[in-house]
């Protein structure tokens, strides 16, 4: 359960994602850098050591999303956690596509993942539905939402969607106080597919962003409901980025 946002600039990208989780399950620890292979790497983890958003020192990002599957796995063996870190040593997208193909997925629930690489001008996505099939989509580099939800992933991007599309109309729209107030919304109303989600079991349980242009990559993220504070993090951490240089975005 996530909205995942993605503003291209030139020579630069922004993200934000929001997590939404069941209250019962243990807070998320903030990000921290740390060594990827030979990659510096930076994201926030889950009590056993996974991610769900992560970036390295090439600029390249990824960000993984619950999928509703309607033969889904009998039972939970894997996390879908487990996914992200040993791609972030990838310097490329072919690199990435290598990585992904060698995972073994048996036993992990249905999944979305999005990778961004800035040096190619480049985005892939990547459907697992836990039944052997993991297709890949290549991607134009332009502005794009993604939406999951535990309820109803069709509904959650019907009316978030809608939302999106909305906020796009406004002035400062593409710009990092948007995104976070986007990201903060409770349009058309709070509840369970507003993109701030409230339910009584389940909420968004925190907010990460990611600044990067052609020198570093910023990860700023944040435990809690993104609608109580747009500009207060609890971590802030860089990255020197280091080649492929960045390509300009189209």
């Amino acid at each position: 359960m996530c909205t995942l946002s993605f503003v291209p600039g030139r020579n630069s990208y922004l993200i934000g994602m929001n997590r939404d989780e069941r209250l019962t399950r243990p807070m998320a620890y903030p990000p921290r850098i740390t060594g990827a292979g030979t990659i510096q790497a930076i994201y926030p983890r889950e009590d056993g050591g996974g991610t769900w958003i992560g970036a390295n020192e090439t600029g390249i990002s990824f960000a993984l999303l619950n999928r509703n599957s309607k033969s889904g796995a009998a039972e939970k063996l894997r996390s879908r956690g487990e996914v992200i870190p040993p791609l972030l040593e990838s310097r490329d997208r072919r690199s990435a596509e290598q990585r992904i193909a060698r995972i073994d997925l048996r036993d992990v629930f249905a999944f979305r993942l999005v990778a961004f690489f800035p040096a190619e001008g480049a985005i892939c996505q990547w459907n697992w539905d836990t039944e052997q099939q993991l297709e890949m989509f290549h991607l134009p580099w332009r502005a794009r939402h993604w939406f999951s939800s535990g309820i109803s992933d069709e509904l959650a991007r019907e009316v978030r969607g809608l939302s999106c599309t909305e906020a796009w109309k406004q002035r400062d729209a593409g710009s990092l106080a948007w995104l976070r107030n986007l990201h903060a919304s409770h349009a058309p109303e709070q509840g369970s597919f507003s993109i701030c989600m409230h339910r009584q079991d389940a909420a968004t349980v925190s907010y990460t962003e990611i600044v990067c242009d052609s020198r570093d990559l910023v990860m700023r993220y944040r435990a809690g409901h993104p609608c109580e504070s747009t500009d207060r993090f609890d971590s802030e951490l860089a990255l020197n980025l280091h080649p492929p240089a960045m390509a300009a975005a189209s």
